[in-house]
């Protein structure tokens, strides 16, 4: 099976100059865990709900403020992993994977034969397929 048989074509992206408050507001309104960073067209990264989590953050805090990352003096592309590892679009679902297993991440960004946004593959994309085969 291909990745662009499974992948999620409607991706929520995100400048690079939104604020982490911007980011994290995206993320919990629409209720995903990864905003695809965009700019001109091209991808720049991708930020997830853990890159928004503070690595120093403990046990015990009193509001989500303390525990995230969503002040306005942090922008995406302060927080974002840059660059975002992407797969392409007629790539085995296999190969997709072997890719997040590798790299112990939740996403793919998918790009088409011209290297622009087709969509995203998530882990949950990659169960559905398993489960549907």
């Amino acid at each position: 099976m291909k990745v662009k048989e499974c992948i999620t074509k409607e991706v929520v992206t995100v400048s690079p100059e939104a604020t982490a408050k911007e980011a994290f507001g995206m993320l919990k309104s629409m209720k995903i865990r990864h905003l695809v960073v965009v700019k001109e067209g091209v991808i720049r990264g991708i930020v997830t709900d853990r890159d928004l989590r503070r690595p120093q953050a403990s046990d015990m805090f009193k509001s989500w403020d303390e525990l995230y990352r969503i002040s306005d003096d942090f922008q995406v592309e302060d927080i974002m992993t840059s660059p975002a590892i992407t797969i392409d679009a007629d790539a085995d679902i296999k190969e997709a994977a072997r890719t997040m297993v590798k790299h112990r991440i939740g996403a793919l960004p998918v790009t088409d034969a011209h290297r622009g946004l087709a969509g995203i593959i998530t882990d949950i994309d990659l169960l559905k397929a398993l489960v549907a085969s």
